[in-house]
């Protein structure tokens, strides 16, 4: 085992980081710590280059701009610095100064990280990665399964099917009209997500640009930092206090968890019409349902998919309690629980890869379909009530009730019913 602290696979103590990490790998890109460092770094490294376009510091030549926009993550370097100094910022900061130490910038190194607090760094490297995240992985699997809905919605568009509340029979809609509801309950989501964007700050240790004000007196800092976050891709939070408030976070993670509760609901309903066979699953000829019933095909996407919507959305409601204060002007608190987005993350996108893998796996069984539907006349009482309300009759829904209530009418009961009602030939 190695002695920095990275586990071999066979010891991986969560699945996102053992069975299941080839799913979700693309967004260790985003969520791993290597990912949080290379973030950090650019910012720094940005940061610096923007001191120069501003006089701050000297200008810089063509090379030395390569140099430092060179620099790279050397994740062990880094872990063995914050080893020593017990800080994942500060280790950053002593990084880039000790390459660059080494080169013609080492004049200007004492300015890595000038008048900052770590979380100027942090807000905006978490920023960048929750927002690529959203961008490149994230809202791009959720439209796909959207897309996959809205299909099967307009193929089935014209399926009857029964329809059930309280579990019970009700009345008559379509299979497609019911993928419909969820495909358009998404649809707003998406369009929802798309607006997030996650803010950042670079104000200084309480939100107050103390240190470049004392140092640096003549350059407007407003604009210097509204400027350089907007350069380097996240939006501007100019009212804070030593870090963002959270309030971007929780509109995301609130919209998330509303997608994860939509689909939560979409797995829970394949599951029921599985169960009363109005759906066909795939056989996959290699795969094993029940190592005890060999004729077992099971929703475990389905299944599945529920279970990782349940533990995300268990984060993210924690985040959005939790980040909603900071005590004064900070606490540490949101640093350990912030650190664990890469999970709620990772168990949504495990559950979407299901949705679609299950969703790829199942189509309408329409002969027990229509069989279903055909054994349950009793629906069409509430037409029958309805037809004769416009009739005049008072007693409609009484009359209808006291024939139909309890009973499961064949199309013979219906007839008989009808024959019988006080109406004319041509309303019978």
């Amino acid at each position: 085992m190695s002695t920095r602290g990275e586990i071999p696979i066979d010891l991986h103590i969560t699945p996102i980081d053992g069975r299941n990490y080839h799913k979700i790998k693309a967004l260790s890109a985003y969520f791993s710590e290597q990912a949080l460092n290379r973030e950090r770094i650019y910012v720094e490294i940005q940061y610096l280059l923007w001191l120069s376009k501003y006089g701050v510091i000297r200008k810089l030549s063509k090379k030395e701009i390569t140099i430092l926009s060179s620099i790279p993550t050397n994740y062990h370097r880094i872990r063995d610095i914050e080893s020593e100094v017990n800080h994942d910022v500060k280790a950053i900061e002593l990084y880039i100064q000790e390459i660059i130490s080494k080169t013609t910038l080492k004049d200007i190194a004492s300015m890595v990280h000038f008048g900052l607090t770590s979380e100027d760094i942090n807000s905006c490297a978490y920023a960048r990665c929750i927002n690529g995240a959203m961008e490149k992985i994230i809202i791009p699997i959720i439209s796909d399964i959207h897309t996959v809905l809205q299909k099967q919605a307009r193929q089935y568009k014209n399926l009857s099917m029964l329809a059930r509340t309280h579990g019970q029979p009700a009345t008559g809609t379509t299979y497609g009209k019911e993928l419909g509801v969820f495909a358009h309950r998404l649809q707003n989501c998406i369009s929802n997500l798309k607006s997030y964007r996650i803010k950042g700050k670079l104000s200084g240790n309480v939100g107050t640009f103390n240190a470049h004000v004392a140092v640096f007196p003549k350059i407007n800092w407003l604009t210097f930092s509204s400027k350089f976050l907007k350069h380097i891709a996240v939006v501007p939070e100019m009212v804070a206090t030593q870090i963002v408030p959270y309030d971007s976070y929780i509109c995301l993670f609130q919209e998330l968890l509303h997608v994860n509760l939509i689909l939560l609901g979409l797995a829970q309903d394949m599951w029921l019409y599985a169960m009363l066979g109005y759906l066909k699953q795939k056989n996959i000829f290699k795969e094993v349902g029940s190592t005890a019933l060999p004729h077992k095909i099971n929703p475990i996407y389905f299944e599945g998919a529920e279970g990782g919507f349940e533990i995300a959305n268990a984060l993210f409601e924690l985040y959005i309690r939790k980040l909603s204060y900071s005590r004064l002007q900070r606490d540490l608190s949101d640093s350990t629980v912030r650190r664990s987005f890469g999970i709620a993350f990772s168990y949504s996108l495990l559950s979407y890869q299901s949705i679609l893998e299950a969703l790829s796996r199942i189509e309408p069984n329409e002969k027990h379909i229509k069989e279903d539907l055909l054994s349950h006349y009793e629906i069409l009482s509430e037409a029958i009530q309805n037809y004769l309300r416009a009739k005049g009759f008072t007693d409609a829904y009484e009359k209808t009730k006291l024939f139909f209530r309890g009973l499961i009418a064949t199309r013979s009961d219906v007839k008989k019913y009808i024959l019988n009602l006080p109406i004319s030939k041509k309303d019978k």
